[in-house]
């Protein structure tokens, strides 16, 4: 080299490039203060501080959730926070190819809304990104901080919970589920934080068997029950009947192998006997004190009278009786689908989001979108302890019970944020010293530790004995 040639710094693409130093923190605050906006700003909540975000007029860039502009700020800062942005657009290749997939297939169809001029770009940022979004930056996250937004989760589930009942009670939404300007005041099931009666119900049920699961290690042992009561009573203002039942069931199965171990003579402890002793006259009292006053009967009146709800399941496939093949496949135009589904008598929608895609859509590109939200879940669930898969369950099954996730909406995020957080599996197994390591940072033990059961084994030396 000349003298006086300034030596060049390396061209850094590891995937293992670490941040600079004052960024973690950053990030780690932006992630909670996403989290926290996801779960208390509804569409009510900004209607009440002057953004139109459920309505058609207005801005357009009022459509789409804060929650999402600040994830996008935030996933940038992440980038940027690299001696080397490079080197984290490689560490999506590896370390995060689901997220990559689905994140690929979403702007796939963003462009084809866009080219074809067809409605739903805000589905894009606000249902499909944001999840993916939210996950890579999770991974980037400490333990410590991961805790922090857990507790934060448990408090604002529970104040959802409550604001739920409250309304019930004195018969008023404080920020009701509205169309521009119109309120739907004949829909009396409760809001609360989250702002759609459906995706309260959701979401309370996934928390539920969560917790029921073993997730949120952070929550104390004497809290859980009653943290679960709490929001199974929130769940009857809710409304919803599939997240309802299948909640209870989820409750059910959970509970049958220490029944049926009691059942052969298993012993149970002390503390245990006297907590059903207890709990049981208690439980069984105020289920019949609520039944009397009538606490059931928003729920009892979903079954008797769902509104064509059911039937709505059955009608929504003669649709595609009514569409040319051509249509099916790269989507029918918006106002002949509207128009079909209304002369069906389908005025609430389409009660599937795989069917409302196709028929929106085209089936192309919602083939290429479920792929890619398969690679995504599979990704976040390898990522996960064990006790998730209840909740994974769950939340599939509830979710293809009305439009869900092929609407606008932040349910996937919402549901995305909860599985990491409540079942991250460094927390509650990794507490010694190098427990603040990063998700990604695990990706890259050292070539001669095996894991086996959450702990970290030698690799034998030399040929195999056996």
């Amino acid at each position: 080299m000349p003298p006086g040639t300034a030596k060049l710094a390396p061209f850094d693409l590891s995937t293992n490039a670490r941040w600079r130093n004052p960024s973690r923190p950053v990030i780690a605050s932006l992630f909670a203060l996403i989290v926290g906006m996801m779960f208390t700003l509804s569409g009510g909540s900004l209607w009440q501080l002057g953004l139109n975000y459920e309505g058609i007029s207005g801005a357009m860039a009022s459509k789409i959730h804060p929650a999402t502009y600040l994830a996008f700020v935030t996933f940038g800062l992440l980038a940027l926070a690299r001696r080397n942005p490079a080197s984290f657009f490689v560490a999506l290749v590896t370390r995060h190819p689901g997220a990559l997939i689905f994140a690929a297939a979403t702007v796939l169809l963003g462009c084809y809304i866009v080219l074809d001029h067809r409605r739903g770009i805000a589905t894009v940022f606000d249902t499909y990104l944001l999840a993916a979004m939210l996950s890579i930056i999770a991974a980037d996250l400490d333990e410590r901080a991961i805790g922090r937004v857990e507790k934060m989760i448990h408090l604002l589930l529970a104040a959802n919970a409550l604001m739920a009942l409250a309304e019930y009670l004195l018969g008023y939404q404080f920020f009701p589920y509205r169309f521009e300007e119109i309120v739907y005041e004949w829909d009396k099931r409760s809001t609360a934080l989250l702002g759609h009666p459906l995706e309260d119900a959701l979401i309370t049920g996934t928390y539920i068997v969560m917790l029921v699961g073993g997730g949120g290690p952070g929550m104390p042992k004497l809290l859980r029950l009653p943290a679960i009561l709490l929001q199974l009573a929130a769940m009857v203002p809710f409304g919803g009947r599939t997240a309802l039942l299948l909640a209870l069931a989820m409750i059910a199965l959970s509970l049958a192998p220490s029944l049926l171990r009691v059942l052969r003579g298993g012993r149970m402890s002390l503390p245990a006997v006297a907590a059903v002793m207890v709990m049981a006259p208690i439980l069984a009292l105020a289920v019949g004190l609520f039944a009397t006053s009538g606490f059931f009967d928003v729920v009892l009146d979903r079954f008797a009278n769902d509104g064509g709800s059911a039937q709505t399941r059955l009608t929504m496939f003669e649709l595609f009786d009514q569409l040319p093949l051509r249509d099916i496949i790269i989507g029918a135009d918006s106002d002949l689908v509207d128009s079909i589904r209304r002369t069906h008598g389908l005025q609430w929608g389409i009660e599937n989001p795989v069917v409302r895609l196709v028929l929106y859509q085209g089936a192309v590109f919602t083939a290429f979108l479920v792929v890619g939200f398969v690679f995504f879940l599979t990704e976040v669930g390898r990522r996960l302890r064990r006790g998730a898969a209840m909740a994974f369950i769950f939340f599939l099954i509830v979710i293809n019970s009305y439009e869900s996730i092929s609407n606008k909406s932040i349910t996937l995020g919402r549901f995305v944020v909860l599985v990491l957080v409540m079942f991250d599996r460094r927390i509650g197994a990794s507490r010694e010293p190098n427990a603040r390591r990063t998700f990604a940072d695990r990706q890259h033990e050292p070539a001669n530790l095996h894991r086996l059961g959450g702990l970290s084994l030698p690799a034998p030396v030399g040929p195999n004995p056996l």
